[in-house]
């Protein structure tokens, strides 16, 4: 194969367009100005973050999505909006085990914690005791998970050294020889 005759033709296919690239570029900067935004207001409701910057990040993601609007046509999707702030929780493997079952806690007891957070804001009691019940579920069934592994681990530990019983002594018979 020294000819260039003999050489396989490879051809690029390209998908992206560069309209597409551009959208692609613009969406990216939009979420990550609304990510930087909720993350900063979420950390000041906390009592940390930087409520100073607030407002000048209110501002960046408008000017973001304004950019976007110029890029693509349109204003970035409420669709999309949400996906980039939606919590990504952490892959479970394992329903049944201990580690499946913190994860899951964690991410209902995070729920609870944003939904008491978000109503107390807005004074919306309601609100606010369905997010603290969805915290109390979750621990309460991690305590329960926490309470019937212990049971099971007692009964497999009792099972594994349980005494062997020594053969009932038998009464000595008047031909049987002395024991020493």
């Amino acid at each position: 194969m020294s000819d260039d005759s003999e050489r396989p033709k490879l051809k690029v296919v390209v998908e992206n367009t560069q309209a597409k690239i551009a959208e692609n570029w613009a969406q990216e900067f939009f979420n990550q100005q609304l990510l930087d935004l909720a993350a900063n207001i979420i950390r000041v409701v906390r009592g940390a973050g930087k409520p100073y910057e607030v407002i000048s990040q209110c501002n960046e993601v408008v000017q973001a999505a304004i950019d976007f609007r110029d890029r693509v046509g349109t204003l970035p999707s409420s669709a999309s909006v949400a996906n980039a702030l939606m919590l990504r929780e952490e892959e479970i493997r394992d329903y049944a085990s201990l580690s499946g079952h913190r994860k899951l806690w964690r991410a209902r007891t995070v729920s609870g914690a944003l939904q008491v957070a978000a109503s107390t804001l807005v004074r919306q009691p309601l609100q606010i005791t369905q997010g603290k019940r969805e915290m109390d579920d979750a621990f309460d069934e991690l305590e329960r998970f926490y309470y019937d592994l212990r049971k099971q681990r007692e009964a497999e530990a009792r099972t594994r050294t349980a005494p062997k019983r020594k053969p009932a002594k038998r009464k000595a018979k008047k031909n049987d020889p002395p024991v020493l």
